[in-house]
């Protein structure tokens, strides 16, 4: 009998690299420039959005696409600009993916994060080989918590939803993965641990966690 095939799925901001306060950073900048008001956890209930669906929200939903592509190049330009000095992968990160690849496991990345980020993420810290499949806000029309992007991923990756396991952050991108039929591990970088509920296990970083315990969680109904 063939080794089932299983796969990880990993958010991007917020797992991959812990940046939610060079995003914090960027998105105050952005609303100083045009003089708008929002608070820190304003934006952290954004996390998971894409940046047409957080700038109808800030600006009202007649704005118009020219201005959301302006406007929202000009935020992820001032992200990368404030992040580019300190970018580095979140700790374990590096063995996790090497172990993970050694067992076997197909690893992809599902992001509402326009490409231009996940290029600058993926070549600052170079670790672009170790997914085999990269799904980003491109590629998708609705942002986190809807369940397209992970529904995509597993058609893409041509698995069963339920042989994936999804690391997530934010509370939107939990629930996206759940819809999907995904179960979920918790990063808690961007929130505490205690406060990401609907996973199987959560986690500070990838020093605790390993592949076989990743094929305990999909292999367990």
């Amino acid at each position: 009998m063939d080794k089932k095939e299983l796969a990880v799925v990993f958010d991007m901001d917020g797992v991959i690299v812990d940046n939610d306060v060079y995003h914090f950073r960027a998105w105050g900048e952005l609303c100083r420039n045009y003089g708008l008001d929002v608070s820190q956890d304003e934006v952290k209930s954004w996390f998971g959005n894409t940046n047409p669906m957080i700038l109808r929200n800030l600006f009202g939903a007649d704005i118009d696409m020219d201005a959301i592509i302006r406007i929202g190049a000009e935020k992820e330009f001032l992200y990368r600009e404030i992040y580019k000095s300190d970018i580095k992968a979140t700790p374990g990160l590096l063995p996790f993916l090497e172990s993970l690849r050694e067992s076997g496991i197909t690893i992809a990345i599902a992001t509402s994060a326009p490409t231009e980020n996940v290029d600058f993420v993926l070549e600052h810290t170079g670790i672009r080989k170790y997914f085999s499949k990269i799904i980003d806000a491109s590629m998708i029309r609705e942002g986190k918590p809807s369940p397209e992007i992970y529904l995509k991923t597993a058609e893409i990756l041509q698995l069963a939803v339920s042989d994936c396991l999804v690391f997530e952050d934010s509370f939107h991108g939990i629930e996206s993965a759940r819809r999907a039929g995904m179960k979920v591990v918790g990063v808690a970088t961007t929130h505490p641990a205690e406060k990401l509920s609907g996973t199987v296990r959560n986690i500070k970083d990838f020093t605790e966690i390993n592949p076989s315990e990743v094929a305990e969680i999909l292999l367990s109904r």
